[in-house]
């Protein structure tokens, strides 16, 4: 499996953020500036993790981004929801061309097929809630945040 870039930026995105000094918001062109990725690219993840409910924003002179709940309560499932959700496959029926008289076989098959991909997706998906964000910071580095990203990147 190969993971999404968005889903790295998005993850990183979310720990600069819980990192800023006592949470302060955060402009796009700091976050872009701090990951070294393109600010129009990072303003259309970011409208993604706003309208999923994981990130706020205040376009005021001193508005940015900020974290929409601790830390501690985002999850991998949240980010991966938010920015490449799985999808159950649409078969395309190939069944028919294996299993030309045996429609209830072909029908037996695909529901097979499917219940399995449900299945792996939802444990992929549980095991991933249980992974928070927080575990990748020091907690006394998040709860009131230590670092002024726009100090450090200029």
């Amino acid at each position: 499996m190969k993971l999404n870039k968005s889903i790295e930026q998005g993850i990183y995105v979310l720990l600069i953020l819980a990192l800023e000094k006592d949470h302060r918001p955060v402009k796009s062109r700091v976050l872009s500036g701090v990951l070294g990725v393109s600010d129009s690219f990072l303003k259309k993840l970011l409208m993604t993790m706003k309208n999923a409910g994981i990130i706020t924003s205040d376009v005021s002179k001193n508005g940015g981004y900020q974290l929409a709940r601790p830390i501690t309560a985002i999850s991998l499932k949240d980010v991966v929801e938010a920015l490449d959700p799985a999808t159950v496959p649409e078969l395309s029926h190939l069944a028919n061309s294996v299993f030309p008289d045996d429609p209830a076989h072909v029908q037996a098959s695909e529901q097979l097929i499917l219940a399995a991909f449900d299945r792996g997706f939802a444990a992929f998906n549980q095991k991933l809630d249980q992974f928070k964000l927080s575990q990748l910071l020091r907690p006394e580095a998040y709860k009131n945040g230590i670092i002024d990203w726009e100090k450090r990147l200029n």
